[in-house]
């Protein structure tokens, strides 16, 4: 005779069974799912907030140095040819912003920017720099005390302290050589109007003359052009247009900085104070007045060109507006606020606005 010990579950029991199973299943997935969730939550804010961190970081590193020539000199001298190139003007407007949707972009970018605004930064690159040995003003060349890595076609500064100069480096045209040759030459963009590097700027085949002394330094030209732009996936990013060299010849190429940066917005702090001395195009009390946009600047600063009303620039206040690189973040699409503008999106991304003041150094 079999005991009732010995009978198994009944069907009832199987049943209850399996549903207490199943309710534990449930909860599991339940748990993993919002865990994971939060987890694309939590690494989707953490990316947009390394990307802004980045951007910022980037752009106030040639914001700060703005203008920068090595060191301050009493006297200039630009030989580059008369351009409308953003790059052209280290001395007079290093710093130079384009309103979105109001100013005329450069061509370099026209047709590559998405949206928002953009700015242009010139400085010298005293990350490197090469010694000077001779100068022999008569064959337009500089002999350097060790072999370099510059090449034909790069934009060069030089100064001893005194007088600085920028021009464009026509030979040699083989890399590794130890000389820097900055005559008229072939008729390249921009190139040199004269290879005389004194000042004033006299556009003749001997120009001004100066000689520089050795130990003065040659430096590159460090120029860069801060955009909103479309990558290869389709995505905004922050962009910059670099200036370099190809063949021979000056010209920029496009550097994705961040992804999904959607629109930039930049506001320039003004010294509208009159200058002590009377002088219109003579500095203020030093200190930031307003901020304004970059069409605004010109109206507002004062000054008798816009070189000189730039001049008057001495912050820069730039607001990205961010995205999550994953969509279906959200629950449902979030309404954002930016620019003054409140925009209902049709994805469901999570966005988020980031803003930063940098002094420019060389103003203050």
């Amino acid at each position: 005779m079999t005991s009732r010990s010995e009978r198994g579950f009944t069907l009832i029991e199987m049943m209850i069974s399996l549903t207490l199973g199943m309710i534990l299943i449930v909860g599991v997935g339940y748990a993993y799912v919002g865990s994971r969730q939060t987890y694309r939550l939590q690494d989707n804010l953490a990316r947009m907030q390394e990307g802004a961190r980045y951007a910022f970081e980037t752009m106030a590193f040639d914001i700060r140095m703005a203008g920068l020539t090595g060191c301050k000199a009493s006297t200039t001298a630009n030989v580059l040819n008369p351009s409308a190139t953003w790059y052209a003007d280290l001395f007079n407007q290093p710093l130079t912003g384009y309103e979105g949707g109001v100013s005329t972009f450069p061509t370099d970018i026209s047709a590559s920017v998405l949206t928002g605004d953009a700015l242009a930064v010139l400085r010298a690159d005293n990350s490197k720099e090469y010694i000077v040995a001779n100068h022999n003003p008569a064959s337009a060349q500089f002999d350097l005390t060790a072999v370099s890595d510059l090449q034909a076609g790069e934009i060069l500064t030089v100064t001893d302290c005194h007088h600085a100069a920028v021009f464009q480096m026509s030979g040699p045209a083989a890399t590794g050589t130890a000389n820097v040759v900055h005559n008229t030459g072939a008729v390249v963009t921009p190139g040199n109007c004269t290879k005389g590097l004194g000042s004033p700027v006299l556009c003749t085949a001997l120009g001004t003359s100066y000689t520089f002394p050795p130990n003065s330094r040659i430096m590159r030209l460090s120029g860069d052009l801060y955009y909103i732009g479309t990558n290869p996936a389709g995505e905004p990013a922050l962009f910059r247009q670099r200036l370099t060299q190809a063949g021979g010849v000056t010209t920029t190429t496009a550097e994705e900085l961040v992804e999904d940066v959607q629109d930039m917005q930049i506001t320039y702090g003004v010294d509208t104070t009159p200058a002590a001395t009377g002088n219109v195009d003579d500095p203020g009390d030093g200190a930031v007045d307003e901020y304004v946009t970059a069409d605004q600047v010109t109206v507002d600063a004062p000054g008798t060109t816009n070189a000189k009303k730039w001049a008057r620039v001495l912050s820069v206040r730039i607001s990205l507006l961010m995205r999550t690189s994953d969509d279906n973040i959200t629950t449902a699409p979030q309404t954002y606020t930016f620019n003054g503008v409140t925009t209902a999106p049709a994805d469901r991304r999570l966005r988020k606005v980031f803003t930063t003041t940098i002094a420019i150094r060389n103003r203050l």
